[in-house]
């Protein structure tokens, strides 16, 4: 009797350990890793206006060229968005704000908004998600790599012209193998 349940626990613990062998075995099928994508938008209005003006500029999102991916492309299965931050550089003046900014997908989603983005040299920040924006994003990251964004809101005068890099934090899913 003995003899019986001390080999119903080793069979019970070997059951146990090459379930969890298994479990562990899918783990590695897929590499899951922290990427940053920048994106610079050059704002550059050359127009006079004290009162300011409609602005909108665009660029592109385009992870296929972000070297830490390069391996990966084919077999992503998640590219999740995590949070974005914004540097200003380049300014030639200190006292112009973007006032309602957003960022927004090809398909007119807003990733971010801000109520007011100083665009003076060394102005940075962390700009809020917008779920919608942000589910359609990824899922164009996770597809094509690339999606060509805008950047808009009201400038509250020119002229202006600026560097608005844009670093957009994300989680990668793929296939190891």
């Amino acid at each position: 009797m003995l003899a019986s349940k001390i080999l119903l626990r080793i069979f019970s613990i070997l059951c146990f350990a090459t379930l969890s062998l298994f479990i562990s075995c899918e783990d590695l099928d897929t590499i899951s890793f922290d990427v940053s994508q920048p994106v610079v938008f050059l704002v550059n209005e050359t127009t006079a206006n004290s009162n300011g003006i409609d602005y909108d500029v665009t660029a592109t999102i385009d992870i296929s060229q972000n070297p830490d991916l390069q391996d990966y492309l084919n077999r992503l299965e998640e590219v999740e968005l995590n949070h974005i931050e914004y540097t200003i550089s380049n300014a030639t003046f200190q006292d112009i704000s973007l006032n309602n900014a957003s960022i927004e997908t090809s398909s007119g989603l807003d990733i971010v908004a801000a109520k007011s983005i100083a665009l003076s040299t060394g102005s940075s920040g962390e700009l809020n998600l917008n779920p919608p924006g942000v589910n359609d994003l990824e899922t164009r990251l996770k597809g094509s790599g690339r999606d060509q964004l805008k950047l808009f809101g009201d400038l509250t005068r020119t002229p202006l012209a600026c560097t608005v890099t844009v670093t957009f934090h994300l989680k990668v899913k793929a296939r190891a193998i």
